[in-house]
């Protein structure tokens, strides 16, 4: 693969990568659906084979209670004969109802069957008594094969045919079904080619009477009655899972390579776009794409505009607008931050002299990054174009962030050869960064700004409402003028108001102007005072 140099192999690999996981997540999810859809499958098998073997025992309970009831001395009389036949016929799933004595037949609801029809032994007793014969032919029934089951010791038998419990409609001979005895873990009924191992039967179950397990290539649930002692089962091979899965993963996996490869066109878009913003950036300095909006800041006491904060904005020739968030980390990075703040100085002197010259008593204030601050060279640059402007320098005070005062003995200097210019020094967004008392004590600042992020915890219950206090103790243990950043309430106002704060600038006051739009307003409200 070929890598644009300008962005590197980085966001290549994380498109690679990206690509890699929506296809694995494609063929994940491919298969859980399909191993999902499987069990599904076998539970609703096993719960039907269940729901039939539970009617078949209803029935017969339910045809036991009347011949138990006439306790019939000669179970093979004509009227007992006749009992059978009338409970046989009103049962739906039962095919017949005997009497059983030492293992022979006597007589059924078909009638007297002589010395009786030997049956042999039962192939298991229930934990509650019951005999049971999985595989009896009588020879009044043709070859139909029944399982007999006589309750308990009352020599009566009820038969019935397999079918009426694992005949299913939508049954694949591939699948393996069946019944077996919970207590006696021995098969009872059966169907299917497949082999069941002896083990499956003592497997532990859960509280919810439900077993799944994968086992001998095949996928198991097993299903546990609540009203008799035996449980159902279904056992699917997982080569029918294989076939669905192929399936799925026809449809997911090109939905998935497509999102992938999507995704890896937003990583390395989004570096190119990245790296192509510096470039951009540079474009933006030489077609003077770059300008500036004043922020008024008010006298909290009075409610005047007693300066402004110049803010710079960057309109693209199509008309976007690119925020200050991205152009101006992306300058810093970029080592282009030096010819920002010299643009913004130039800005600032062609749009503020008039005003300035107007208005003694105004002030703008500027913004310097660390880097400006590293060296003479923005300081010098400031002094010579407040010089060629005619601006007097007590009305312009630069903004330093707390970055900048992280190594406090590189700005010294410039500070000090600001303030010998008469400039103002205000440390900007006070305590989202890294000073504090000893940094500050150390350095000539004139004003302390408040940060909007603390500004906005006043009448919550955010667990930093409290920094504003401490912030503004700090500011007047050293004496400083303080600017609350971000105020959008009046109440916020009042608040800072009564606790001493001098001057605040937000929204409820006034947005970022353009200079005509500023200066037009200062002198409104300036005649307005003197009216």
């Amino acid at each position: 693969m070929r890598f644009d140099r300008r962005i590197g192999p980085v966001p290549y690999l994380l498109g690679l990568v990206a690509v890699v996981v929506s296809v694995a997540g494609g063929v994940y999810l491919s298969y859980w659906q399909s191993l999902r859809g499987l069990e599904q499958r076998a539970d609703a098998i096993a719960g039907e084979v269940l729901a039939r073997t539970e009617a078949i025992s209803a029935q017969y309970r339910q045809a036991f209670q009347p011949l138990l009831a006439q306790a019939d001395p000669q179970p093979c009389s004509a009227a007992n004969i006749e009992r059978m036949q009338r409970q046989a016929v009103g049962a739906r799933t039962l095919r017949g109802i005997g009497y059983v004595q030492g293992d022979r037949l006597l007589c059924s609801s078909y009638g007297h069957h002589g010395e009786g029809i030997a049956l042999g032994p039962p192939t298991y007793v229930s934990r509650l008594g019951s005999r049971i014969r999985t595989a009896v032919s009588l020879p009044f029934a043709g070859s139909e094969i029944y399982v007999m089951v006589a309750p308990q010791d009352s020599g009566y038998s009820f038969f019935f045919l397999p079918g009426e419990a694992l005949d299913l409609v939508s049954h694949d001979e591939r699948i393996d079904i069946g019944i077996f005895g919970s207590s006696s873990q021995q098969s009872m009924l059966s169907r299917g080619a497949g082999e069941i191992p002896p083990a499956w039967f003592a497997r532990s179950f859960g509280k919810n009477g439900t077993l799944r397990f994968h086992d001998a290539g095949r996928l198991v649930v097993m299903k546990r009655s609540a009203r008799f002692d035996y449980t159902s089962y279904a056992a699917i091979p997982m080569t029918q899972m294989h076939r669905d899965w192929r399936q799925n993963a026809m449809i997911l996996l090109p939905l998935a390579l497509i999102a992938g490869l999507a995704i890896a066109a937003l990583f390395v878009v989004n570096a190119m776009r990245r790296q192509s913003m510096p470039n951009q950036l540079r474009l933006a300095l030489r077609r003077n794409e770059l300008f500036l909006h004043y922020q008024p800041v008010v006298d909290l006491q009075s409610g005047r505009w007693v300066g402004a904060e110049a803010l710079l904005r960057w309109r693209r020739a199509n008309g976007t607008l690119v925020s200050p968030e991205i152009f101006i980390s992306v300058a810093e990075r970029n080592e282009l931050i030096g010819q920002v703040t010299s643009k913004v100085m130039e800005l600032f002197v062609r749009d503020a002299a008039e005003l300035l010259r107007q208005h003694a008593d105004f002030d703008i204030s500027l913004n310097f990054s660390s880097a400006d601050l590293s060296g003479p060279a923005a300081v010098a640059e400031l002094q010579s174009r407040l010089q060629g402007g005619g601006i007097r320098a007590r009305q312009v005070i630069v903004e330093i962030t707390e970055r900048a005062l992280v190594q406090p003995d590189e700005v010294r200097a410039q500070i000090r050869a600001l303030r010998d210019m008469g400039v103002g020094i205000a440390i900007d967004d006070f305590g989202t960064g890294y000073s504090g008392l000893s940094y500050l004590s150390r350095l000539e600042l004139d004003y302390l700004k408040i940060d909007k992020a603390f500004v906005d915890t006043i009448g919550t219950d955010a667990a930093t409402k409290n920094v504003v206090d401490h912030i503004i103790e700090i500011a007047r243990s050293l004496g400083l003028v303080m600017v609350a950043e971000g105020v959008e309430t009046q109440a916020q106002a009042d608040y800072l108001r009564q606790r001493g704060v001098q001057y605040a600038q937000g929204w409820l006051y006034a947005r970022a102007l353009p200079m005509e739009q500023l200066g037009l307003t200062l002198a409104q409200q300036r005649q307005g005072a003197s009216a």
